[in-house]
């Protein structure tokens, strides 16, 4: 069940749960894709690095700490994405670009972080929704923007959309490169995507 707020999230991680392990986003992605959809439960994975792992609090103790004590369980949405006739997940992000320095750019954000930039910062990456930031800035405020973004700052600016949905779908005037948890998926014309809450469990 997706957090409430005002509710905890998650609990203890009961001793043996883990079932593999993920050290980064694309790792994640990659076991869910792997089993998706599938007839059988999918794995509960211990997460150890990455963007979403971030977004948990970025725990010290790797692989030690998902057997110990202080390893936490708690439910994970993501997002389905199509991109021409092939089905992808996303566990943290989704960007849409020709370039990073011109041109539109729409972020799509399970996670509040990519890397050093807290992108999104009202994301959550179990309440059931994903949290859109689009927009094309001029070269100075895209320079401006980027400083600010380490602090989440860069938010709110009225020269970009931001929203929060469960639902998303755009038609790009040109062809478009589609970057999932990281990952270049090449260039599309138009993108489609859902969340899908409670998709898996993760300890951390």
């Amino acid at each position: 069940m997706t957090i409430e707020r005002g509710q905890d999230w998650g609990g203890p991680a009961p001793p043996d749960t883990v079932d593999c392990i993920a050290s980064s986003d694309a790792q994640l992605r990659g076991i869910v894709e792997d089993n998706w959809p599938s007839e059988v439960a999918m794995p509960v994975v211990g997460l150890t690095g990455g963007d979403l792992w971030t977004a948990l609090g970025a725990p010290s103790g790797g692989d030690q700490r998902l057997q110990s004590v202080d390893a936490r369980q708690v439910s994970i949405d993501v997002a389905e994405i199509q991109l021409g006739d092939h089905q992808h997940i996303a566990v943290a992000h989704s960007f849409f670009l020709t370039s990073w320095w011109m041109g539109p750019i729409t972020a799509v954000m399970n996670s509040e972080w990519r890397g050093r930039w807290r992108v999104a910062p009202r994301a959550h990456p179990n309440d059931g929704w994903l949290d859109l930031v689009a927009g094309d800035l001029p070269l100075r405020q895209r320079l401006l923007a980027r400083q600010r973004l380490v602090t989440g700052d860069h938010l709110p600016n009225s020269a970009l959309r931001t929203e929060r949905v469960k639902q998303f779908s755009q038609e790009f005037l040109r062809p478009t490169r589609a970057i999932l948890d990281g990952m270049d998926e090449g260039l599309h014309h138009a993108v489609s995507l859902k969340v899908v809450p409670d998709a898996l469990t993760v300890v951390y």
